[in-house]
């Protein structure tokens, strides 16, 4: 439904698009500079792989300006490194004249990678679902199918996790260049020794003897709110039973359409800038169909899947394999039966190390360093 809402929305972006496009195309003409600019999720995150990989390079000092793309400027990044707001016209000058981009998802069509640019395509999870060409059903754009081989085919590398995610990405995305299998960037934060754990429960007020759950499900691209944004997705409607507490994060996608409303003493995560820090924090995931299953894998904690639409969801996206089969946890239908099993979610010690073993076979806190060093030659 087209209403009046959606219509300017529609207008006023289009209208930003032009300029956007107008500025970047003059910007062309300058030369390129010895910058990197690093994107994640078109600058609603200060974090994701882009992130990582922005670290490292900072602690090599390759003698680059780094730039870190933002929406707000009070979005914090390390010192050293400058912000640039997500389309701004210092924003279209620095993708027409930056020798090095790394960014976890597409930039806007308007783009033509120029000779001596190198792009660097880390992606943002691991796919469980099906993507791009390999979806068979109406919920298949032809347009961001075709928009996202267009770009792929600028991309000079694109970062893998596994062999799994080599073997089916690229196809996907219609991508024909270098993939590098290196691990995922963005979990080295989960491998290090770290003091964040403590450090996130406290910033929560979450105390020492409370287990604390994080669910986090994936977004519906069949489910859209009056204004046009995907819908949120939230099946956790029973409560916890006592000595356990809830943090909601909501999906990048569905943030346009998200109101916090949850019940009794539950967290809403879903604006925390650093999900890294929550997988830390949390002591059980509970997911869908999200590749935060893989990332969170990394940890070796318990996970749960609350899936009370799976054969319909299945039907429509399809999955890459026998998700029921492989699964490193528990399905469940409902939350209330979740909630029944919370503190008894069984042995899954085999599938677990199997999952591990398929799906992070990299993950040692050293993947950004070898993107670094394989895409800066070092």
């Amino acid at each position: 439904m087209l209403t009046p809402k959606r219509l300017l929305g529609a207008l006023l972006r289009r209208r930003a698009f032009l300029a956007q496009s107008l500025a970047y195309r003059a910007a062309r003409r300058e030369p390129l500079q010895r910058v990197a600019v690093f994107q994640a999720f078109e600058g609603r995150t200060v974090g994701d792989s882009p992130y990582a990989i922005m670290n490292e390079v900072r602690s090599r000092k390759l003698g680059l300006e780094l730039y870190f793309v933002v929406r707000h400027p009070s979005d914090v990044v390390p010192s050293g490194v400058k912000t640039v707001i997500y389309g701004s016209p210092e924003w279209c000058r620095l993708l027409a004249t930056a020798e090095f981009l790394v960014t976890n998802n597409n930039l806007p069509e308007f783009f033509q990678k120029r000779i001596g640019q190198t792009y660097v395509q880390t992606w943002h999870g691991t796919p469980l679902k099906r993507l791009g060409r390999d979806i068979e059903t109406s919920a298949a754009s032809n347009h961001y199918v075709k928009s996202v081989a267009r770009e792929a085919a600028g991309w000079d590398y694109l970062v893998s996790p596994s062999r799994y995610f080599t073997d089916i990405l690229p196809m996907a995305l219609g991508f024909e260049g270098r993939v590098i299998e290196t691990g995922y960037p963005r979990n080295d934060a989960l491998v290090a020794d770290s003091a964040a754990r403590e450090a996130t429960r406290k910033k929560l007020g979450v105390s020492a003897d409370e287990k604390l759950v994080l669910y986090a499900p994936t977004w519906r691209d069949t489910k859209q709110s009056l204004t046009g944004a995907w819908a949120g997705v939230n099946f956790f409607d029973a409560e916890l039973p006592k000595g356990y507490r809830l943090m909601f994060r909501g999906h990048n996608n569905t943030k346009g359409s998200h109101k916090s409303a949850l019940a009794g003493n539950a967290i809403d995560v879903t604006n925390y800038p650093d999900v890294n820090e929550l997988f830390l924090a949390a002591d059980v995931l509970v997911t869908d169909y999200s590749s935060v299953m893989f990332d969170f894998s990394v940890t070796g904690k318990p996970m749960a899947f609350l899936v009370p639409d799976l054969a319909e969801y299945e039907a429509n996206r399809g999955f890459y394999f026998d998700f029921r089969a492989e699964a490193p946890g528990p399905l469940f239908a409902s939350a209330t039966e979740l909630v029944g099993a919370i503190g008894l979610l069984g042995d899954y010690s085999a599938k677990y190390v199997a999952w591990q073993r398929k799906f992070n076979p990299h993950e040692d806190g050293k993947s950004a360093s070898r993107v670094v060093d394989l895409v800066w030659r070092l």
